[in-house]
Parts: structure tokens; sequence; C-alpha cells
């Protein structure tokens, strides 16, 4: 078999398993967080409404992102149903295809060894995982950058070969850029400035060998063809603008207001200082954050290679934007950043692969296997908190003894220096891992099911679709929403004392904490049947634990 035959067979069998992985538990774990069911209910709206123009959350504006994911998520509804699996279907194609051109370019530029290693770092790295399991934007925003990272490289690699780039490479830069503007907005347009920017610096300051000018070293930023850039992008996103505009004036202007609010404040408590992404590193790229050090040392010691370089710029343009000038954090932003790093991984993993006396990482394969152990007992912590809800015990002990075997198997391949060996355990088990907390603990854990316990009793009386109204008083989980089918109003705390009861809906979920006790009287409360009770996790509620009451107005018409 010749080897390029053997690249093509692994590589396939690589973007398969990832896939496979990536979609394992997504029919069956609960939308999570906020973000999910935003995005999930704002598909479906969209797509029974047959508006896809302006994206609505129970039929209100909702200007936090442009409507390219909603187009997506909604045409997979129409395909296979509005289901999780429909809404995160999008974003596992994203990070997959983001892959697929890793694989493909690493292999082109640096050959099969580093395109191999890179597509399983990348695959298996945490933050991608997460990523291609929630839908929400950033799977398919990181696709997007990354093809247009793919055009710069190839119009970088030709200028260096001093050959003309292909026709199509500033055209689709151009396009990935609109497209990405349809996604999250302008900041994708920055980050690939950035990363010119950075690449410039590079090429003058990093490789001293070449005596190259400013001047000298920005000349093929021509092969962008500038005079393409406006036309392309107008055609790419003009067309939704001005509909938008036209059918809600003032839409654009929130959504930019929006951008600006990420950019200097801290939205929904997300506001970090710069080093946030720094600090978080190590649990986003885990399990292979313990090579990072070396990795870095060695892209550093290997800048004077082109490929070296634009992989740095690719890694630290993205990563500098959303690091210092982007005040609300979470760790999905600096996600374009990783198809870099893992390549930076890859090619220092090879050269220690390579070297006569690799490098052993004692120090940092006990602190990672510390992480591992630790992460492996976690779901026990679960039991203690149950209470009377189901625990899936066979799952939690299958996670716990393949973490103490993962922990074991890496350490033992790190302490001999067997670096090729502890890289494959690493990359298997935390697939392994993964496998397991998604289909053997998560869909039967029941804390984390609170909002579709209370639909499935809603279900039962017949209280469900966009048509049954469900007033809700204290609980802003929107996965409720989303089970319940569209049907859902949150009120206010003084909705009873405000409104008559010939006015109230015939179906209401009360949190029962404070709500219960101080928004709703003792006369109301009498006049209330109650159907069910249910408790667990709100997400809304930074992970606490609330009690709701599915209660009934016997007095409502049916």
């Amino acid at each position: 078999m010749s080897r390029s035959r053997r690249f093509w067979i692994l590589f396939i069998l690589l973007l398969l398993g990832a896939w496979g992985l990536f979609l394992i538990g997504d029919q069956r774990v609960g939308l999570w967080d906020r973000d999910e069911p935003w995005y999930a209910q704002c598909s479906r709206e969209m797509l029974q409404s047959g508006d896809w123009v302006v994206p609505r959350f129970l039929h209100s504006w909702r200007v936090e992102k442009p409507p390219l994911i909603y187009w997506l998520q909604a045409t997979t509804m129409w395909f296979i149903g509005d289901t999780p699996l429909a809404a995160r279907l999008p974003s596992s194609i994203g990070v997959v295809f983001t892959a697929a051109i890793l694989g493909v370019m690493a292999r082109r530029y640096a050959g099969t060894q580093r395109a191999l290693w890179s597509v399983l770092i990348f695959c298996t790295c945490g933050v991608i995982i997460a990523a291609s399991k929630f839908c929400i934007t950033d799977g398919m925003y990181m696709c997007l950058i990354s093809v247009g990272q793919a055009c710069l490289a190839t119009m970088y690699a030709a200028h260096y070969r001093g050959e003309r780039s292909p026709w199509w490479s500033a055209p689709l830069f151009w396009t990935t850029s609109g497209l990405a503007g349809l996604t999250k907005g302008p900041q994708g347009l920055v980050m690939q400035i950035f990363t010119l920017v950075i690449l410039l610096v590079l090429d003058v300051k990093g490789d001293r060998r070449s005596h190259r000018s400013w001047k000298q070293a920005a000349s093929w930023w021509w092969e962008l063809k500038p005079i393409i850039a406006v036309p392309i992008l107008l055609i790419v996103v003009s067309p939704w603008l001005i509909l938008v505009h036209h059918r809600a004036n003032g839409f654009v202007a929130g959504l930019f207001q929006k951008v600006k609010e990420h950019a200097q404040t801290s939205m929904e408590g997300h506001g970090k200082p710069p080093g946030y992404h720094a600090l978080l590193i190590f649990g986003t790229f885990f399990p292979w954050s313990i090579f990072l050090v070396t990795a870095i040392k060695l892209a550093w010691q290997n800048r004077r290679l082109p490929v070296i370089r634009f992989a740095m710029a690719a890694t630290a343009g993205p990563w500098l934007l959303m690091e210092t000038f982007v005040f609300t954090k979470l760790p999905f932003y600096v996600l374009p950043a990783f198809p870099g790093l893992a390549f930076l991984t890859a090619d220092g993993l090879v050269r220690c692969i390579r070297a006569r006396q690799p490098r052993s990482l004692r120090l940092e394969a006990c602190i990672w296997t510390i992480a591992v152990l630790g992460m492996s007992v976690t779901p026990f912590l679960v039991i203690r908190y149950s209470g009377d809800l189901a625990v899936p015990m066979l799952g939690i002990i299958a996670f716990c003894v393949c973490g103490l075997l993962y922990a074991a198997a890496v350490l033992l391949s790190l302490w001999h220096s067997k670096i090729r060996l502890a890289a494959i355990f690493m990359g298997a088990g935390m697939a392994l891992m993964i496998a397991i907390l998604y289909g053997a603990i998560f869909p039967g854990l029941q804390m984390v099911r609170l909002s579709e316990r209370a639909v499935d009793d809603l279900r039962a009386q017949g209280a469900c679709g966009p048509e049954v109204l469900v007033g809700v008083i204290g609980y802003e989980e929107p996965s409720l929403a989303f089970y319940q089918g569209g049907g859902v109003r949150i009120l206010a705390e003084h909705y009873f004392q405000e409104t008559p009861q010939s006015a109230w809906p015939r179906w209401f979920v009360i949190r029962k904490e404070d709500e219960w006790n101080q928004s709703v009287p003792p006369q109301v409360q009498s006049k209330l049947i109650l159907i069910a009770r249910e408790w667990g996790i709100n997400y809304s509620q930074g992970g606490r634990i609330n009690t709701l009451l599915i209660l009934q107005n016997p007095l409502a018409p049916k």
C-alpha cells in the first residue's frame, strides 16, 4: 500500500471516528445552559413562521447574533425534525469540516505525519468536542475563519515559492469573511487582519535571516485583491441587511450595540481581564495541554520556517483579539485559534518523537495524571446531591475505571519517554471518556433534566405546543420553552396581583423558593391545583438546585 493511500485511509477514518464521537448523545442529552435553547428555539420559530429574515425567540427579536446559524439549524430541522440533534448537527459538521481543512493543509505544507497528528489533537481536545456538541455559533464560525485562513496560507505559500496564487483563493477568502459576518458579526474579518499583522511582524522580526523590509514582507497582501473585497462582502451581507432593515427597523442597530457591549462591558457576568483565555488553556486544550510548553518553545525555535510562522500567526491573531480587545470572555470565543494551535502541537510532537532522546515530560505527566484522576472521580460527587433522583451508576463506574486506566497508560508511557505511544493513548482515552460521559452518564442523569421532566408532566396533561400558553414565574430557563413547544410566557413577579383570574393561562410553572411564597398570594395558591413537583439544576441561576411546581388553573377555558 502506498504512503499516500495509507494517509487518506487513516485521515478518513479519523474524521469519521471524530464525527461519530461528536454525535454521541446529541439526541438524548438535553440542551445545556441558556445559549443552546435560545438558538434552538429561534431556529424552530424561523422554520415554523417561514420568516427567515428576523430571528425571534418567543416572537420577540433576538438581536444577539446574525441569522446564518439559525438558517443552518432551521434547515436541518426541516430535514430531520426540530430536535436537539438537528439543532446541534451544524456545529458538528462545522468542526469536522475544520478538521478536514486542517489535515489537508498540514499535509500539503508539512507532511503526512503532522497532518494526522494535527487532526487527532484537534478532534480530541476538550473545547473542540464541546463546540461540536453545542448548538451555538462557534463551531460553524470557526469553520469559516479556518477556510479564510487556509486561503491566506495558500497565497502566502505561493508568494514564497514565487508562484501565482490560485484564482479562487482571494474570492473565497472574502466570501468566507462575509459569511463569518453573517454568523457572528464583524469580528471575523478583524481576526483575519490580526493574523496578517502578526504574520508581518514574524516575517520581519522573527526571521532575521531573510533580512526582509516591512514593505517586502507585506508585498504578498496584494494577492488578496483588495479591489474585489467590498463588492464580494456587499453581495454576501447586504441582501439580509436590506431585508431585515425593512422588516424590523432597528434590528441591525441592536445587533451592533450587542457587539459593542461584548467588547466593552461584562455581558451576562462573563467579563474577564486579559489573560483569562491563557489561564484557561489547560482545561480547554486538555488533554494536549501537557505538550503546550514544548510546542511553543519548538515553534519559536523553528520560526524561520514559513509554515510555522503562519501557524503561529493563525493562532495568535484570534487569541490576541479576544484576549485583549474584548472584555466579555467565554472559552468558545478563541475557538478559531485552535486549528493553528493543534498544528503547532503536532509539529512539536513529531519533533519529540523523532529526537534520539525525547523529552521525558515527567513533571508535566504527574500534574496531568492528578488532573485526570480528579476528573475520573468527579461523577461520584453527583450521588451525594442526587437525592431521590435516578443516577446512572454503571456509567459512572465505567467512567471512573476508564479514567484510572487512561491516567496510568499515559503516565507510564511518558515516564519511559515513549512519546508516540503516550500521544495515542491520550487521544484514544479522551475519546472513550467523552463517549462514556455522553452515552452512559448524561442521558440518565436526572438532575440536569429539570426542564425536560417539567415538560413531561405538562405533556401528560396535554399542555405542549406553541398554541398552549404556559405561564412561568421565577424560572427563566429557555430550554423549557424549547421542550414545551414555544407556548411558554415569562410572567412578572406581581402577575397575580395585577391580572384578573379570567385572564390567567390554564397552566403555570413556578419556582417554589421565593416566587411561590412571595409572588403568589395565599388566596391564589388555593385556586391552583398542583399537578407535579420537580427539582434539579437551574442553569439560569448559576447551577443552583431549584424546585418547580407545575400547576393548573381549573377556571381557565379549555
